[in-house]
């Protein structure tokens, strides 16, 4: 989504794109112990968009990085933090036996 292919591309129409993606991709693994692999994911994003914005600009990659932390909400790139839900709370992983037939 951030290759150096599509740099004509506006970066607004880029960041909903990556959104679209991230959302989705959150939407579906969101259950169970996945904070640490969203963090990662989330510093993959910004670290590409950077590198997108600096190669748009033909500037180096602090400058990406600087653009990219100035902007009051990171040119709204979504946040992946708080969205994880514990696996089926108050219920047991397995129906008791009566219930599997």
């Amino acid at each position: 989504m951030t290759m150096r292919a599509r740099l004509a591309a506006p970066v607004a129409q880029v960041v909903e794109e990556l959104n679209l993606f991230l959302r989705g991709w959150a939407g579906y693994f969101r259950y169970g112990n996945s904070a640490r692999a969203f963090d990662k994911i989330r510093r993959y994003a910004l670290m590409r968009l950077a590198l997108f914005l600096a190669k748009r600009h033909q500037r180096g990659r602090a400058w990406g990085f600087t653009q990219l932390y100035r902007s009051p909400n990171e040119l709204g790139l979504v946040c992946l933090n708080g969205i994880v839900v514990a696996p089926r709370p108050n219920r047991a992983w397995r129906a008791p036996a009566e219930h599997r037939r």
